[in-house]
């Protein structure tokens, strides 16, 4: 069986949401397949609650990064650190599964405060990859 077959097969499994397994067989090659339960990842809400009248500093918004797939981790260009700013729109990366490359965007600009992987890790569905952290207000 040839790869792109493979490829093909296991891009029509995952589009299927009622599949949990797979199991395909040749005259000399045999395919098997299994999805993980997926947990939705969090995602931050696009608007922060309104605070009570009588509290604090509003809540900062983190933007927990999550991987939308399973693959490889592969850092932007330019690697992240801890500290380093990125606007909105920035490059944090993509998670290449199966050499399709899923980019991932910052949401909003802010500072990288969580860097839970490295270029080349391989990561989970739903995975916590990066932290951001708004820039203050002026």
């Amino acid at each position: 069986m040839n790869l792109d077959r493979v490829e093909a097969i296991l891009r029509l499994f995952a589009r299927e949401p009622g599949a949990g397994e797979l199991t395909v067989e040749g005259d000399d090659w045999r395919l098997a397949a299994r999805k993980s339960p997926r947990k939705a990842p969090a995602r931050p809400s696009s608007a922060p609650a309104a605070p009570a009248p009588d509290a604090g500093p509003p809540p900062v918004v983190r933007h927990e990064i999550r991987a939308e797939r399973v693959g490889i981790y592969r850092a932007p260009q330019t690697p992240l650190t801890r500290g380093a700013h990125v606007p909105r729109g920035g490059a944090l990366g993509g998670v290449d599964s199966m050499r399709i490359v899923g980019a991932l965007a910052a949401p909003e600009a802010g500072f990288v405060t969580q860097l839970e992987v490295e270029d080349g890790d391989p990561v989970e569905y739903g995975q916590l990859l990066l932290v951001l952290e708004p820039e203050p207000a002026s």
